[in-house]
Formats: structure tokens, sequence, C-alpha cells
């Protein structure tokens, strides 16, 4: 019985992460308004970190496995900076629309 509350805790964790991953992604505005009230979602603000870094470590695990070379390699080289560019915007908008809630919040 206890094995099974945990596990149905974990797929509810999961599913509350995901949910709010999704409403990161497609509609921040109105995730980051949720998040703000409820302040146990908020380490999910730093999801693109997360991936960041874990981006990082996948790569540089890679790079030791697989050697390209010649026009591949910059194709892949543009696909990872692209990447990279874009999860560091994202998160960007994240921290700056968290910041401004918060903000807004204070002054009432």
């Amino acid at each position: 019985m206890k094995d099974m509350k945990k596990s149905m805790f974990l797929i509810f964790c999961a599913y509350i992460w995901t949910k709010t991953l999704l409403g990161l992604t497609f509609s921040p505005f109105t995730t980051i308004r949720q998040v703000t009230r409820r302040p146990v979602l908020l380490p999910v603000i730093f999801s693109p970190f997360i991936g960041l870094i874990a981006f990082f470590i996948f790569g540089r695990i890679g790079s030791f496995l697989i050697n390209i070379y010649g026009l591949k390699r910059e194709a892949i080289a543009l696909l990872l900076s692209t990447v990279l560019i874009s999860i560091v915007l994202w998160q960007a908008l994240l921290i700056y629309l968290l910041i401004s809630f918060i903000m807004a919040l204070w002054k009432r």
C-alpha cells in the first residue's frame, strides 16, 4: 500500500511538472502568473536551465564518442548553437516575467 502511494505521488508530480512545463512553452505569461500564486511550482521555471546543463553534459559525451568532419560538423554546430541560443533566451524570458510579476505583487 505504501509503495502504491509513493508511485502515485511520483506520477502526480511528473504530471504537474509536465503540465507546467508545457504551459511555460506555449503560454509563458499565463503560466508564470499561476506559478507566482503557487510558489511550490517555482522550480519548474528553471527547467530550461536544467535542460541547458544536460545539453552540455550530453554534448561533451557525444564529442568523445562521435567524430564528424566536414559539412556535417558545421551543420551540427549550427543546430547546437541555435538550440543553445533558444534555451538561453527562453530562460531569460521566464526570469523576466517572474521578476515583473513578483514586483507587481509587492506593489499591491
